[in-house]
């Protein structure tokens, strides 16, 4: 009998998984989930946005077929993305100088960018920030990458890392990926200058690195066009380069997994020959990208009145985020008597670093029913609207443990 299988060992649990499946599980009623990071509202729900129902019905009132939409799938939802990324007066777009694809959610982007990456430079080693998302480290292993980290952010100051992290990139080899996150980085939320994003883009296109742009977050940090201006300072100053686009928060469309793979290239030959390549990894990998979500979209950014609905509902995720962002800054220096979480009031998006980790996280859940990974990351959004002096208070002694700790 083969025993082909009977090799394995159990590989070990996602850890933010973990955290979602034990909180669903414990029974108490006070209890707080700042692990996975979804948007969450004052009801602790992950609300369907308006603008998505009404698409939905709009697109069920109209949809005629469920064929294949193409490798490409949607090209209306690709053309809208492109104008999300470029902006409407875009001259690579009108160059014909960026391709784009429908991909499953950014993960799938972040893939096909590994994948076509790997066929640009095989032996190109990929450059991730310290700390960044868990997700990248492994889609560029399940790509065959060497994986190396930049650092990237002062926590205590609230700011980029910028000397400190220039002084890793000199370092990377022609041929290179480097990957960035574009507005309200996670798990910091510390964003870079538009005047840093400008630098980057010249620095790698002189030291002829690959780069990819994750944008995950627009409309979360401060605004959908402000968000968006470091990146297109970015490639502005990179003639080649590659974008991973995800529409799962800022359309609240998590669980349609729809994303968009987008690169630019120096001329609009060498964007269709590497679209030809594009789409044979994509054919090889899920053959066509899923379509309901893109249709979702589309359908909302090609109509004004949605477009609008949609930019209504965004902002009042953002704006409840920095009110909690700020409430828990505030709190927690009324609890530590300190002003040393001031910076925290002034980051962007979904994420913070809070300074408890390992052990300590463990206590804060068996103690209080605070969820939340060992890094010490958070997700703003699942912050209670009422009780954040109460959660501040728990958290306290162990942070002051912690950094006791860390000084001793």
């Amino acid at each position: 009998m083969s025993q082909f299988l009977s090799s394995f060992t159990p590989r070990p649990p996602d850890p933010l998984l973990g955290i979602s499946a034990a909180y669903k599980a414990d029974p108490r009623t006070e209890k707080v989930d700042l692990g996975v990071g979804i948007y969450k509202d004052a009801a602790g729900n992950t609300p369907v946005l308006g603008a998505v129902k009404a698409a939905e019905a709009l697109i069920l009132e109209r949809q005629t077929s469920k064929a294949y939409e193409g490798p490409r799938g949607n090209v209306g939802f690709c053309a809208a993305i492109e104008k999300q990324v470029f902006g409407a007066q875009s001259e690579a777009v009108s160059e014909g100088r960026v391709a784009s694809f429908t991909a499953p959610g950014g993960c799938g982007a972040i893939f096909l960018a590994m994948s076509l990456a790997a066929r640009v430079s095989p032996e190109g080693r990929v450059w991730i920030s310290t700390p960044s998302w868990p997700n990248h480290v492994n889609v560029a292993a399940a790509a065959g990458r060497e994986a190396l980290g930049y650092p990237y952010a002062d926590l205590a100051a609230g700011t980029v890392a910028f000397e400190e992290m220039m002084d890793a990139l000199r370092q990377a080899r022609p041929g290179d990926i480097v990957i960035f996150q574009g507005p309200c980085h996670n798990p910091t939320g510390v964003d870079l200058s538009a005047e840093q994003w400008a630098y980057l883009g010249d620095f790698c296109a002189r030291q002829m690195l690959f780069p990819l742009v994750d944008v995950a977050y627009q409309g979360f940090g401060e605004g959908l066009d402000e968000d968006i201006a470091g990146v297109r300072a970015f490639l502005a100053a990179c003639p080649e380069a590659m974008i991973a686009y995800s529409c799962s928060k800022n359309f609240g469309l998590y669980r349609e997994r729809t994303g968009c793979f987008l690169l630019q290239a120096g001329s609009a030959a060498a964007a269709g020959a590497a679209s030809s390549h594009v789409a044979e990894i994509a054919r090889a990998v899920y053959s066509m990208p899923p379509a309901h979500g893109a249709a979702i979209v589309e359908t909302i950014l090609t109509d004004d009145a949605l477009t609008a609905q949609w930019k209504t509902e965004l902002e009042e995720m953002r704006q409840r985020m920095v009110a909690l962002r700020t409430g828990l800054a505030n709190a927690l220096n009324g609890a530590l008597k300190t002003d040393a979480f001031a910076p925290l009031a002034g980051l962007n998006g979904m994420f913070s670093m809070l300074p408890l980790q390992g052990p300590v996280t463990d206590m804060l859940r068996m103690q209080f029913g605070i969820y939340m990974p060992g890094s010490g990351r958070i997700n703003i959004a699942g912050l209670p609207e009422e009780g954040l002096d109460q959660l501040a208070a728990q958290m306290a002694p162990f942070m002051a443990h912690s950094q006791a700790t860390a000084e001793g």
